[in-house]
């Protein structure tokens, strides 16, 4: 027993490590790979899947360890845990590690004749999407229903947007992290103050590689309503409250109080949610929010805040598919002036939200082929 108890320690410690991140921080798509070989090992895990592959570098002779997106991700465009098996040949193309080790971020995957897609960070796999569209849907005291209607399933998902920019700045180029395409736009994105400007092109030229997200930490603020993996509401009228559930990160969630209090934002100790406080304003939900703490990135992208930050939300439901958002941001130690954004959301009918937690090397079930 003690034998095998080394052994296996040993094995845990000779595996290689892989931290959640940002993959353009980590990867370089200016240095292209391509590898041929045998699949040794496919890890079917979160916060990202695995294929380690015998395709000895000539002048090293060690093998690759090529990553994948969250599997999650990889289930909309088809795959499962069984589309790649140890043993299999398959070519990769790839971008490089910026370490220099030998790992590669995938762009394509083909086993035999078969292509698997792979998506790209240019644009989300969206799930499925709500066909024609139905009446917004209400409750008995003629409130519109945010979330599920009784006995029906479903979730919010595929932001418009991917990261916070002033509803006045136009279109501005940038990738699903928030990365602008052109480093010159940053002083469209929002009315910074010189030091918080300063910040935000620091986080864009260090490729947004401290990012809290690619660390584990909640999407706090206006964030939760951008993440990749949805979000459901939860509205509980009866007890005059609403619960936003965020689907990334590690299954995080907010509470809304709707009986008629005022949010505590200088009396609590500063949060990643905060302290919200709701009321209706005909068909709209209006949101007042602060006691934000400072450890997140309110946006994809790296927009800075301070614990001076307050929000103000307004969430309405135009039809059955379709959540509109507006947050008007609130920030004199960050801002010049108080700014605003807006951004749809879309309904997934008939599915609950698929499961991604940040944990690293969460496995779904069996790891199919892992060594």
């Amino acid at each position: 027993m003690k034998l095998r108890l080394a052994a296996a320690i040993a094995l845990l410690a000779a595996a290689p490590v892989f931290a959640h991140h940002s993959i353009v921080a980590a990867y370089d798509d200016k240095k292209p790979v391509t590898l041929k070989g045998a699949v040794n090992g496919f890890e079917w895990t979160n916060p990202h899947v695995f294929i380690h592959l015998d395709s000895p570098d000539s002048n090293t002779g060690v093998n690759w360890d090529v990553e994948l997106p969250s599997r999650v991700e990889l289930q909309r465009v088809g795959w499962t845990r069984d589309s790649v098996h140890t043993g299999d040949a398959i070519a990769v193309t790839g971008i490089a590690a910026r370490d220099g080790s030998h790992r590669v971020y995938a762009t394509g995957v083909s086993t035999g004749s078969k292509k698997l897609i792979v998506p790209s960070n240019e644009g989300d796999p969206a799930p499925r999407k709500a066909g024609s569209s139905l009446p917004t849907p209400r409750w008995p005291d003629g409130h519109v229903q945010l979330g599920m209607t009784p006995g029906q399933s479903g979730y919010w998902a595929s932001p418009t947007a991917h990261s916070l920019v002033e509803t006045t700045a136009g279109s501005i180029r940038m990738n699903n992290d928030g990365l602008l395409a052109n480093i010159a736009d940053a002083g469209k994105i929002a009315p910074f103050l010189p030091w918080a400007k300063g910040l935000y092109e620091y986080r864009q030229r260090n490729l947004l590689k401290d990012d809290p997200l690619a660390s584990c930490l909640p999407p706090g603020g206006p964030r939760q309503f951008m993440t990749p993996f949805g979000l459901q509401i939860v509205d509980q009228p009866d007890r005059q409250r609403i619960f936003i559930m965020s689907g990334g990160g590690n299954r995080n969630w907010r509470l809304i109080n709707l009986d008629g209090r005022a949010p505590q934002a200088d009396d609590l100790t500063p949060t990643y949610y905060g302290d919200s406080a709701g009321h209706w304003e005909g068909n709209t939900l209006v949101i007042r929010a602060g006691a934000f703490n400072e450890r997140f990135w309110m946006s994809s992208g790296g927009l800075p805040h301070t614990e001076a930050l307050r929000i103000t939300e307004r969430i309405s439901r135009p039809d059955f598919n379709t959540l509109h958002y507006q947050v008007t941001v609130d920030d004199p130690n960050t801002y010049s002036r108080p700014w605003t954004s807006a951004w749809d959301l879309h309904w997934v009918p008939n599915e609950e939200i698929e499961e991604y937690y940040c944990d690293e090397n969460n496995k779904d079930g069996a790891v199919s082929d892992a060594k």
